[in-house]
């Protein structure tokens, strides 16, 4: 066993997609060392739409955003659940990790509180507009991690 000063403690960050699914195999494939990774995977629930039921204009019935909430909170479990069976099918030991927040700082936050030493995160490769308007994800933990990051494209 490799002793600790050697250990790497990785956080995957995952969403769920099938881009994030290809980030986790190509670790498994390309990086994956059992006796010396620590495997963490991030599922981050983000209530920002359920808040507001997608409007920011009208007010909002409380019954419709609870259900909205409850709908995001049972494809939370579900992905969880999922995330699970992708670690064993790609033979990876590793403990998921939820949070709840905006995905970019969520993970920059665990990743501290944690204590990782390397963060990999998939990229959907969204053109520079769409990412300008949109956001990414992927570019707000690369500019705010004290770790390196490594961005997995399709």
């Amino acid at each position: 066993m490799a002793d600790s000063v050697n250990k790497r403690k990785i956080m995957i960050a995952m969403d769920g997609s099938e881009y994030s699914e290809g980030a986790l195999k190509w670790f498994a494939k390309n990086m994956y060392q059992k006796d010396r990774d620590e495997v963490i995977v991030l599922h981050v629930t983000d209530h920002r739409n359920s808040s507001s039921f997608g409007s920011n204009w009208m007010p909002v019935d409380p019954t419709m955003v609870h259900m909205a909430y409850k709908e995001e909170e049972e494809k939370a479990k579900v992905a969880i659940k999922k995330l699970d069976a992708i670690l064993m099918d790609a033979g990876v030991q590793g403990n998921v990790v939820r949070a709840h927040g905006i995905p970019g700082e969520q993970i920059i936050q665990k990743s501290e509180e944690l204590g990782v030493t390397m963060i990999i995160i998939a990229s959907r490769g969204l053109g520079k507009i769409r990412r300008t308007i949109l956001g990414s994800v992927s570019d707000y933990v690369v500019h705010h991690s004290s770790v390196p990051v490594i961005v997995c494209r399709h």
